[in-house]
């Protein structure tokens, strides 16, 4: 590269954005050729040009912008369905626990070594009927509500 270029071609690129920034004019001569110059010809009836508007940084940036606020405000809403849909897992996880333990301890028992507490607070034997009856209970339970 030869180097009387580089100097006049720095000063170019240092220059664009004042000659960007420039007013521009736009006037027709006698044989009504449309002229536009940065000044106004003497005599001449001139208009000023307004410069088009820059262009954006990209052409879909309020929606992206409005679909991201968005976002942001239905962040805590769903993250506390999450927490919610997290607790009753949490639950239905327990509450399968808890029915698998009874049943293997009611395998592990038969009905004349269970009691069982009424209201007032009396025991008693449970009965063939209902240890089979609870049996089943816990059986349906688990296979409808445990994975």
């Amino acid at each position: 590269m030869v180097k009387g270029l580089r100097f006049p071609l720095w000063l170019v690129l240092v220059a664009l954005p004042l000659a960007a920034a420039a007013e521009t004019y736009r006037w027709v001569d006698e044989k009504g050729q449309v002229h536009y110059t940065q000044t106004p010809p003497p005599g001449k009836d001139a208009k000023l040009v307004a410069p088009p508007p820059p262009p954006s940084a990209a052409p879909n940036q309020d929606s992206l912008n409005q679909s991201l606020e968005k976002a942001r405000e239905e962040a805590p809403q769903k993250q506390a369905e999450a927490d919610r849909a997290a607790q009753a897992r949490g639950q239905a996880d327990q509450q399968c626990k808890q029915a698998r333990e009874q049943l293997a301890y009611m395998d592990a028992k038969t009905a004349r070594r269970l009691g069982t507490t009424d209201e007032q607070g009396n025991v008693s034997r449970v009965t063939e009927e209902q240890f089979q009856e609870r049996r089943a209970e816990l059986q349906k339970m688990i296979s409808e509500r445990c994975s």
